[in-house]
């Protein structure tokens, strides 16, 4: 039997999946884990990578014992961005690995906006630091933990270490690089941004550059033993998630729009240049095969869904459960008789410890509801929840700048057509929704086909692989609703910013 098959890892924040496509994109075996984020102190975030490797194994050896190792020509890989990935010189973990929405260095982030730091940083990277970016969270680690950087031969990425735990490579490639800490114009690390921030003798341990689809090595006996691959497997670098779902949604041309629906939620459009609107917000990748992907983000996307079910949505949490069907349809079935605008409730949704990055950055920034009074039912909050993000995705995308008629819709939050078309209402734009779910997982798949050469070219593989499922358009009636309460949704947070402050302030 040849080699017909390719495996697309996606590493999330609390997830890792495994998944095998065929050539033409369908998903053929899917396996997931959990992989517990560790909070040693409040607003830290962090994952052990041991245990992180041996859920992502686990998930191979299902899916290749599914389909056999024989079918699967090539690997790809996608992980999370920034944070910290320390590797000793004997390949090992110095400490648990930092995740992207860490909070711990949001003190040096304030600092860096008060003395002119934070804007360099922008006009190098286009990226808009946070406190999990890379060079803030390094610079912690070298004020806090300058032991563990001693120790410390080789600083890598979420993806790169599955990677090396498979084929003992030590690389990264552009994507990631892009975060850290990298200049957005050359596609390549960045010495003035280490300098800058004072960490210009880590140098050395940055990993060498690679590009996304290249084959970086092959599966190691020790990793085939583990997996279930066959040995000399080849590895594709892989790309951040953010790259490698808006690839798996078939976003790759320039003005082309994708929104990723996830954990974080990631508005990003494809330019043929690096872009640096709206200033001093948002973050920008490479793009493989050219171009750059200008990201303006809201650091809550699906979240706001996972707080609204544990802590407004429990009659609906309880039914589905006694009759074990999704408590997501039950939700949006209590929620679609209240009208567009959720009776005067307007919800930001900024419940991510990290703050905000886009359309402004706010490292305080926190969740709100407004417009409360004695007659606000529940369902009016849960229906406002929805309407906030649908309403960040409008801020974000007028924030970039460049027209955006369409976009195209991936992530969790994708597989619910009453969101999609509360999205389509809310931005008044075009919603496309393609066929599938693994949309990261796709992506690497699709980066491994291409540097293996089963694809020709990058527009070849998204010809191939993906196609449209749903469309959604605006209800102009219901538009116009969205169209006026947006300019309150924008007031509020510009005001509550002083507040946000004092809060911190207050309760630290």
């Amino acid at each position: 039997m040849s080699a017909d098959l390719l495996l697309g890892i996606d590493s999330g924040t609390s997830v890792v999946k495994s998944v095998v496509f065929d050539l033409t994109g369908v998903e053929v075996a899917v396996a997931r884990r959990e992989t517990p984020v560790l909070n040693p102190q409040p607003g830290w975030s962090e994952v052990d990578m041991q245990a992180l490797w041996q859920a992502a194994a686990e998930t191979i050896r299902e899916v290749v014992q599914t389909v056999g190792a024989e079918r699967i020509a090539a690997v790809g890989i996608s992980g999370t961005a920034c944070g910290v990935w320390p590797l000793d010189a004997a390949g090992q973990p110095v400490r648990n690995a930092i995740l992207w929405n860490d909070g711990r260095a949001a003190e040096i982030i304030s600092g860096w906006q008060a003395d002119g730091t934070y804007s360099r940083i922008f006009q190098v990277s286009g990226n808009a630091p946070f406190p999990g970016y890379p060079l803030s969270t390094l610079r912690w680690l070298h004020l806090h933990e300058p032991e563990a950087l001693r120790q410390t031969r080789w600083l890598l990425f979420h993806k790169d270490w599955l990677r090396y735990n498979l084929t003992g490579d030590i690389h990264t490639d552009e994507s990631d690089v892009s975060y850290f800490p990298g200049d957005i114009r050359t596609r390549g690390h960045s010495a003035d941004l280490l300098a800058l921030a004072g960490l210009e003798t880590y140098r050395e341990k940055l990993a060498p550059l690679i590009r996304s689809e290249a084959v970086a090595g092959h599966v190691t006996p020790d990793g085939a033993a583990l997996t279930g691959l066959r040995a000399g497997t080849p590895v594709a670098a892989g790309a951040v998630d953010v790259v490698a779902s808006a690839l798996g949604g078939g976003t790759h041309r320039t003005g082309q729009a994708c929104a990723i629906l996830g954990t974080s939620f990631l508005n990003s459009l494809v330019t043929a240049e690096p872009a640096f609107v709206p200033v001093e917000s948002g973050v920008q990748a490479v793009m493989p095969g050219g171009g750059w992907l200008r990201s303006v983000v809201n650091t809550s996307g699906t979240i706001n869904i996972d707080w609204l079910v544990d802590q407004l949505a429990g009659e609906e949490r309880a039914a589905a459960e006694a009759a074990g069907d999704n408590v997501y349809d039950r939700i949006e079935a209590a929620i679609a008789p209240v009208p567009p605008g959720s009776n005067g409730i307007v919800y930001l949704p900024y419940l991510n410890t990290a703050g905000i990055v886009s359309p402004f950055a706010d490292a305080n920034a926190r969740g709100m509801f407004f417009g409360l009074s004695t007659t606000t039912q529940r369902t009016d909050l849960m229906r406002a929840v929805y309407e906030g993000t649908a309403l960040a995705m409008r801020d974000c995308f007028d924030a970039i700048g460049q027209p955006v008629e369409e976009v195209v819709l991936v992530g969790g939050g994708a597989r619910s057509a009453f969101w999609a078309q509360m999205f389509a209402d809310a931005t008044d734009r075009r919603i496309l929704v393609t066929e599938g779910t693994e949309f990261g997982a796709r992506g690497a798949a699709i980066l491994a086909g291409v540097g293996t050469g089963v694809f020709a070219s990058f527009a070849d593989a998204i010809a191939q692989t993906v196609r449209p499922a749903r469309v959604y358009t605006p209800q102009p009636a219901v538009a116009r609703v969205y169209a006026a309460i947006f300019p309150l949704y924008q007031h509020l947070y510009r005001t509550a910013r002083e507040g946000w402050a004092l809060r911190k302030q207050v309760y630290g």
